[in-house]
């Protein structure tokens, strides 16, 4: 793991996180309760596009966004801080994602308004919906697992490393579930008639 208060990147992108996460979780311990507003402050934006990504149903994604931190908060005291306290956090919102769909009955995806209405003058706009709606469909026909590393590598961008860490399994696993569930998405679009460069 990054050593705390190092910089350290994800996507290419500085992170200076750990320390703040740490002491967030530090005065929560101590009885500050503001400290859980800041760290709910802080993640939830991805933790929700995290959860719609995971059931593709606006609802769903507020419900399981609600549950993860709940789940979260009830058990941060015992956040030993031996790993970045938001691959601890995505792995509770992606169990809590999957748990939360095993009960649903199989559905169709959710068509969201946003991707389907013409809200835009531009024909470029409209088909960027399109697009992002039938990835979003082909997303969502992948296997829990390949979806999962999808998910984590493609959107969040986390490194293969974090992405084991968050599915609990093997960086050899990752890579293999992110191949082959690229490799679907790419099978499905392609039937639709989209072309698809991972």
């Amino acid at each position: 793991m990054p050593p705390q208060g190092k910089p350290f990147f994800i996507a290419g992108r500085l992170i200076i996180q750990m320390d703040e996460d740490a002491r967030l979780i530090r005065r929560y311990a101590d009885g500050d309760d503001l400290a859980v507003e800041e760290l709910v402050m802080k993640y939830q934006k991805r933790i929700y596009a995290l959860a719609y990504r995971m059931t593709g149903n606006v609802e769903d994604s507020k419900d399981v966004t609600q549950k993860a931190f709940l789940q979260a908060f009830r058990n941060i005291r015992g956040f030993r801080m031996n790993s970045a306290f938001y691959t601890w956090l995505y792995r509770i919102a992606v169990n809590t994602c999957l748990n939360h769909m095993r009960k649903k009955d199989p559905a169709t995806v959710e068509i969201n308004e946003s991707l389907c209405a013409v809200k835009g003058s531009t024909l470029s706009a409209m088909i960027d919906r399109e697009e992002k709606f039938h990835l979003q469909k082909a997303l969502m026909q992948l296997p829990e697992r390949q979806k999962t590393a999808v998910i984590l590598r493609a959107y969040e961008g986390l490194s293969v490393r974090e992405t084991s860490e968050v599915m609990q399994c093997t960086e050899g696993a990752v890579k293999a579930h992110y191949h082959n569930g690229m490799k679907r998405i790419r099978t499905i679009l392609r039937e639709r008639g989209y072309g698809f460069e991972s």
